[in-house]
């Protein structure tokens, strides 16, 4: 199955996302919450570490990634949508992050707000797969140029292959890309040949949609991949 391309103008995108954000967690959160739950504990963040989560959103992830690296670590969120950080914001300082949470209003193709070499972790959950291939290797390559020699990527999207109900799921994307902007990948493949080394994926399956999670590196000599199938999956990796 081929991939589709995106059919939707960047400011489309960021419209869009403004106008949702005081609803996403209600109505799009709780859809990615288990499978993030576990890429967030997949990364094995250490206390004192700095994590990035690229298209951050609202900012629940942001909170559970701050909480893992604890009062020393430091957390960033980015996304495109102003109206996802401003409600980031509010939640970061309920929770009394103070200045060790950081929230940029920006791009994911040009991070140039993080430095090189300066992050320990990078997070993309159901973000990757909302960009173009081009715009794809742009992201990965502001990633592999913010994270740190020994870093680590943990990234989840919808999953391509080659089954009914991602058929069904492109009809949708072809006739409302707005609605359902997301685009199954071939997750491994795509980090693979823009320069990560997978260490470890997982599938499973939400409400009938396949999905990955992957922690890869950008150290070519960590382990080889290898494929787990998670408790409960309904279908073959």
């Amino acid at each position: 199955m081929s991939l589709l391309e995106v059919i939707r103008s960047d400011a489309d995108a960021a419209r869009r996302y403004d106008r949702i954000a005081p609803y996403y967690d209600r109505y799009v959160g709780w859809f990615e919450r288990g499978s993030l739950e576990r890429l967030v504990a997949a990364l094995d963040l250490e206390q004192g570490e700095t994590v990035l989560d690229v298209g951050c959103g609202p900012g629940s992830a942001v909170v559970a990634l701050g909480e893992r690296v604890g009062p020393d670590g430091t957390v960033i969120g980015l996304d495109v949508s102003g109206r996802m950080i401003d409600i980031a914001r509010d939640r970061l300082e309920a929770r009394g992050f103070g200045d060790r949470a950081l929230l940029i209003h920006g791009d994911a193709r040009d991070m140039r707000h993080v430095d090189d070499d300066s992050v320990d972790a990078v997070v993309l959950s159901f973000t990757l797969e909302l960009f173009s291939r081009e715009e794809m290797r742009a992201v990965l390559a502001e990633c592999r140029r913010v994270l740190k020699p020994d870093g680590r990527l943990g990234v989840l999207s919808l999953f391509r292959e080659d089954r009914l109900s991602v058929a069904i799921y492109d009809g949708l994307h072809r006739l409302a890309p707005g609605v359902f902007d997301c685009r199954p990948i071939d997750l491994p493949a795509v980090l693979e040949r823009h320069g990560f080394a997978v260490r470890s994926i997982w599938t499973d399956c939400l409400y009938g949609l396949p999905v990955a999670g992957v922690i890869a590196s950008t150290d070519d000599r960590s382990s080889a991949s290898r494929r787990v199938r998670p408790r409960g999956a309904d279908h073959a990796a």
